[in-house]
């Protein structure tokens, strides 16, 4: 009785993938392991303006646009007391205002409208912050305006500080970027938004 061999499969490898895999175990290698890009933003690019020079710039643009008076405020007050904290002759309690609205639990999708600048006001504390995150000048100009909730804000890496942070309450609207509006910058970072700052539409 003849016995019958089993028959041999042969495993074809596809040349693309091969490729692709010794493509990716290169890049491995050779990238860097940072994974955020402004982390090497001071190699990316010719430096414009040192970063000794952008606190004179502030002044001589607060002088043309702004006036004496506004320009010596917002130079020295901040300065003055900064020091008076730190010799303990000025102690800052952080007031949060109580906000009905704080927690809207918003999903991707939903539509919003901007609150008014004076209902936002309301909600910010004496530093202008609400809930530590600052609400900025260049916010103002969305006030009253309706957008789409792009995706909820939980997880923060600070590059800065090589660390990262839980955020509660704040989402990213369509569309809505830091235009860099003084900074002379186009990096265009999604504008960070608490709930308290926003309403359903």
């Amino acid at each position: 009785m003849a016995l019958s061999v089993p028959q041999r499969h042969e495993i074809k490898l596809d040349p693309a993938l091969c490729q692709i895999e010794t493509a990716n175990d290169a890049a491995d290698s050779k990238l860097d392991s940072r994974l955020c890009q402004i982390e090497t933003a001071n190699q990316g690019g010719r430096l414009r303006r040192p970063g000794f020079l952008y606190v004179p710039s502030r002044i001589l643009k607060n002088l043309l646009t702004r006036g004496l008076r506004f320009t010596l405020h917002a130079t020295f007050a901040p300065r003055i007391a900064s020091m008076r904290r730190r010799l303990g002759m000025e102690q800052i309690a952080v007031l949060n205002p109580q906000v009905d609205d704080e927690v809207l639990d918003l999903k991707p999708g939903e539509m919003i409208e901007v609150k008014t600048l004076p209902e936002i006001l309301k909600t910010l504390d004496n530093q202008g912050k609400q809930r530590g995150l600052t609400f900025t000048p260049e916010m103002r100009r969305h006030c009253g305006k309706r957008f789409r909730v792009y995706k909820r804000l939980e997880l923060m890496f600070d590059e800065y500080h090589k660390s990262q942070r839980r955020v509660r309450n704040t989402v990213l609207l369509e569309g809505v970027v830091c235009e860099g509006a003084g900074l002379g910058c186009d990096r265009s970072c999604f504008l960070y938004w608490r709930e308290a700052w926003l309403r359903r539409v």
